[in-house]
């Protein structure tokens, strides 16, 4: 292959590849305004319909999270709410969170919102003998 004809590929490929680029940098642009829209209009919902929502958005901007910061955003998503581990699951489930890999989710659950709490990262409180996590307030 001479040299003129790989210059004329590169170059070529060089322009595509712009192309293709700014296409990307749009269509982000575009990805970016429809979630603000979502996330905007997801306030209006209840508050359990709307952290469903919000994690869904969440999981289709920036793909899946693991469990444990799909149990974060749960809290995040209702900080007027202390919830039992039940309730977590509930969430979880509802904004579409795939449980059925674990043997026993709520163990799970349990284990996790344990370690929040050690972390400082959710407050717990006793109801009606029943434990309930919260998001800290000096997290948010």
């Amino acid at each position: 292959m001479d040299i003129r004809r790989c210059r004329k590929t590169v170059t070529f490929y060089s322009l595509a590849l712009r192309k293709l680029l700014d296409e990307r940098d749009q269509l982000n642009r575009k990805i970016e305004n429809t979630a603000e829209l979502i996330s905007a209009n997801a306030n209006f919902l209840p508050e359990e319909e709307r952290a469903a929502q919000l994690q869904k958005l969440a999981e289709m901007v920036a793909g899946p999270p693991g469990f444990t910061d799909s149990v974060r955003n749960v809290l995040r998503n209702v900080p007027s709410q202390a919830l039992t581990a039940k309730k977590v699951r509930d969430l979880l489930r509802g904004a579409g969170f795939d449980l059925s890999s674990y043997t026993n989710p709520l163990a799970s659950i349990h284990t996790i919102l344990k370690r929040l709490a050690e972390r400082g990262e959710v407050e717990v409180s006793e109801s009606s003998g029943e434990v309930r996590y919260r998001w800290s307030k000096a997290i948010a």
